[in-house]
């Protein structure tokens, strides 16, 4: 029997520098700052075995950011290990966050304007299951990819009766 779930709670970023995350986020998302914690004085055990970090790493910086009505992002800055740039989307692992938007051309824009790291677009998805999905991908200074999306109707909502979680509709 598969586990009862009532929605994402969070999702969880290593950044190279909390500040810079918390502004990353504030000026293109206005984040909310919800709270902060750390340092964390645990030890080596901890690290390896309760969170799959090195031992040698320690959490310097955690923040818990809330993005809209939707799931709030948490920020991790860790220290004790060499960082690496994040995987391409093409790479197991690799991931990208989407965020609902009330209209992808004009936040596309916003964030250009910021200097922002835009990659081409908006699409607009026009055949299949994802017709009408608006979407761009863009980059966080220290290389996560990001995406906005805006849509009213998506193509397989004709021929099916399940529906993909709207932030647009939880309110």
């Amino acid at each position: 029997m598969a586990t009862k779930v009532y929605g994402m709670h969070h999702i969880g970023i290593t950044v190279p520098n909390i500040e810079e995350g918390v502004a990353f986020f504030q000026a293109v998302f206005g984040a909310i700052d919800v709270f902060r914690t750390g340092p964390f004085d645990v030890d080596q055990d901890f690290m390896k075995n309760k969170l799959g970090a090195s031992a040698q790493s320690t959490i310097r910086d955690l923040v818990f950011l809330r993005c809209g009505e939707g799931t709030s992002v948490e920020l991790f800055e860790y220290s004790g290990e060499e960082a690496s740039p994040p995987k391409r989307s093409s790479e197991v692992g690799g991931m990208h966050l989407c965020f609902e938007v009330q209209d992808v051309h004009a936040s596309a824009e916003r964030l250009r304007a910021q200097g922002i790291e835009m990659l081409d677009g908006p699409n607009l998805v026009e055949t299949g299951p994802l017709a009408g999905f608006n979407w761009i991908y863009f980059r966080a200074p220290w290389g996560l990819i990001l995406e906005l999306a805006s849509f009213d109707k998506l193509g397989y909502e004709d021929n099916s009766p399940h529906r993909l979680l709207r932030a647009s509709q939880s309110n």
